[in-house]
Parts: C-alpha cells; sequence; structure tokens
C-alpha cells in the first residue's frame, strides 16, 4: 500500500475546509465567506506543488477557477470587514452615533448590491463541484510520490523571502500606503509557505511564521483603516450647510488617520522581525534542497538540479541593520 504523501494531508484539510464554508458564504454569511476565501488562497498556494508532482495539466483549472471564485469573494468581505471595524469603534462611545449609523447605512447597502454581483458571477453547483474535484486530486497525489514538491516549495520559500526584504526596503520610513500593504501581503504569502512547509513536515521551524503573522495582522489592522477610510470619503453626503452628522464622520475619520500613524510607527519598530523571517525561510528553504522529507533521499538527477539552481548563502543573506 502506497505510503501517504507529505502533501495530502494539508491539502485534505484546505479542500474540506473549502467544501465545509463556499455554500454558507454564497448563501450570505460573514465568516464562511471569510473561511472560504482563506480556503482559497491556501489551495493556491499548495496548487504550485501539487503540479510539481502530478503535472501542471491536473492543476491548471484547479487554480484558475480558484482565482476567479477569491476574487468574486473578495469585495464582499472587504465590506464585511469595515461593517465589523466600525462596529468595534462604536462600541467604546467614541464614535457619534448619528455619524455611525449613516456610515453603517452606506456599508450595507455596498455590501448588499456586492452580493448581488456575487451571486452573478458565482454559480453554487460549480462551486461545490470544484471541492469534489479537488479530492480526486488528492487521491492521485499517492500514485505520484517523486518529492519534486520540495523543489518547488524551496524556490517559492527563497523567491518570496527576497522579495519581502525589498519590499521592507521600498517602504521605507514614510508611510506609503501601498508599499506597506505590498509588505503585508508578501508577509502573508511567505507566512503561507511556511506553515504548509510545516504540515509537511519538511521543517520543523514555527516561530518565524509566527513572527510574519503578527506584522501581517497588524498591517492588516492598518489596511482595514485604509479601505474604511475610503469608503467614508465616497459617501454622499447633502450640499452645505453640513448637518452634524456630517462634522462627526470628518472627526471619526481624524480619529482613523491618528490610529493609522501609531499602527505605521508600530511596523517601523517590526521591520527588523520582518527580515529575520524572511533569513529563516532562506535557510530553510536551503536546507529542502537535498532531502524529501519522509520519503528518503532525492533522485541523482534532481538532487544536480536543485544544487544548479540554488542562490549562494551569502549573496542572499539580508542584514536587519538599518531597516
Amino acid at each position: 500500500m502506497p505510503r501517504i504523501h507529505p502533501l495530502e494531508r494539508p491539502f485534505r484539510r484546505y479542500v474540506r475546509s473549502f467544501q465545509r464554508h463556499i455554500e454558507p458564504a454564497l448563501d450570505g454569511e460573514v465568516e464562511p465567506l471569510h473561511q472560504a476565501r482563506v480556503a482559497t488562497r491556501r489551495l493556491r498556494e499548495l496548487a504550485p506543488l501539487l503540479a510539481a508532482e502530478l503535472g501542471d495539466k491536473a492543476t491548471r483549472k484547479m487554480v484558475a477557477r480558484l482565482r476567479d471564485l477569491g476574487r468574486a469573494l473578495g469585495p464582499v468581505r472587504e465590506l464585511d470587514v469595515s461593517l465589523d471595524l466600525l462596529g468595534e469603534l462604536s462600541r467604546d462611545g467614541a464614535t457619534p452615533e448619528d455619524a455611525a449609523v449613516r456610515l453603517r447605512q452606506h456599508l450595507s447597502d455596498l455590501r448588499d448590491r456586492g452580493r448581488t454581483r456575487l451571486l452573478r458571477a458565482v454559480d453554487p453547483q460549480r462551486a461545490v463541484k470544484l471541492g469534489r474535484r479537488m479530492l480526486t486530486l488528492n487521491d492521485d497525489l499517492r500514485k505520484h510520490n517523486t518529492g519534486a514538491w520540495t523543489r518547488a516549495l524551496s524556490l517559492r520559500m527563497s523567491r518570496r523571502a527576497k522579495r519581502l526584504h525589498e519590499l521592507v526596503d521600498a517602504a521605507g520610513a514614510v508611510y506609503v500606503p501601498d508599499r506597506v500593504h505590498a509588505v503585508r501581503i508578501a508577509c502573508k504569502k511567505l507566512r503561507y509557505s511556511f506553515e504548509l512547509a510545516a504540515e509537511a513536515g519538511a521543517t520543523r521551524k514555527r516561530v518565524p511564521a509566527r513572527q510574519l503573522k503578527a506584522v501581517q495582522d497588524a498591517l492588516g489592522r492598518l489596511h482595514d483603516i485604509e479601505v474604511l477610510t475610503q469608503f467614508m470619503q465616497e459617501q454622499p453626503l447633502p450640499p452645505p450647510p453640513a448637518p452634524p452628522w456630517v462634522v462627526h464622520l470628518d472627526e471619526f475619520r481624524i480619529r482613523l488617520e491618528t490610529e493609522s500613524r501609531q499602527l505605521h510607527s508600530d511596523f517601523i519598530v517590526a521591520r527588523r522581525q520582518v527580515v529575520r523571517a524572511g533569513d529563516a525561510a532562506i535557510d530553510t528553504a536551503e536546507r529542502l534542497w537535498g532531502r524529501r522529507p519522509s520519503a528518503g533521499a532525492l533522485p541523482a538527477p534532481l538532487k544536480m538540479g536543485l544544487a544548479d539552481d540554488t542562490p549562494k548563502t551569502a549573496s542572499r543573506r539580508r542584514s536587519a541593520s538599518g531597516r
């Protein structure tokens, strides 16, 4: 009987999560929509490793459909987050109720329209069928336990770590929303690689993923504030003279800007932590070149190919000083 492939357990878990959440997500439930979107991202993260084992043809349609589905869910999820953030900030009593009520209604109207577009773009039956098809790929893995996935994972981790270093440098010390958001996305993608490597038994390192998660969460809060602020700016306003709720809405915007500045200051302090996590990813990637977790040594031709492709450690290692 073939041994369980190292990717089987994480792949099956991600597919099961997708199957469990996609139908309630399309029915309008908030948390399932979030979990379904996370599952699409996790599955897309794993897809290149599946392609290394099964061939690109086996995963091409899966990746395209997951990408389309994730993009369709995204706008509604963004509005869910804004509504949740508004609710959180309203509970402390510092946000005037008249402004909160108007903004909440604006966001709710946008979400209703977003859900209408989502249901036009996504066929629930096709989404459920996608989950079943992905499970058949999981069954195929046991027949293709070549170890080639470790090469794909190594390349992915090292490239993402280098990209994260570059984006941290580019972000600088002055707050530029797009640049800081790019760092957040890079942290998330590298964290996914780390967590997948751990689930597949390719590494025991957990701390770098937790470090990336902490920075990602802080930058996620910053991004959520930016999005909510943008929705506020797009809200229709009555002609002058401005009623009290418009004045209060502007005061609320100033409050959000104050928190944004504090979160960015925290990121400046955390940059060294991000760089250290990137260095750990490079180290982990290099350890994967010459071995195949839970399945013995790599075939000699593949092992030679990995050695040829691996950049030198010294040329890639980034110092955390000055960041």
